[in-house]
């Protein structure tokens, strides 16, 4: 298994949370346990990918679960820094209709 982390801190009022390595079925849960603990307290996320290499259909729904969450207290879920390989997984499953991408951390968080 490839080696991958996950962890967030605040700026503002936006948890920023920073994954990296490869999120499959096997290491997705860390993001979805992350994305979870953050939307019970919190209702604006940055996820920034920068560092994340793969993205499996587990590590899309850790995504959509937290932005589902933080939507029903008027919050929302900002994308960051994706590499080329996961946008284009974003775009190919249509997520990219529901969430919002930016090209740098700051730029997420000033979304909001």
């Amino acid at each position: 298994m490839d080696k991958y982390s996950v962890h967030s801190d605040m700026r503002g009022d936006v948890a920023v949370v920073t994954a990296s390595g490869r999120f499959d079925s096997e290491t997705a849960p860390s993001l979805d346990a992350e994305l979870s603990k953050i939307a019970a307290e919190k209702n604006k996320i940055v996820l920034d990918l920068k560092g994340v290499n793969y993205l499996s259909s587990s590590g899309l729904r850790a995504i959509v679960k937290a932005l589902q969450a933080v939507q029903k207290s008027g919050g929302g879920v900002r994308l960051a820094c994706a590499s080329e390989p996961v946008e284009t997984i974003l775009r190919t499953v249509g997520m990219m209709e529901m969430l919002k991408m930016y090209p740098s951390i700051n730029d997420a968080v000033a979304s909001f």
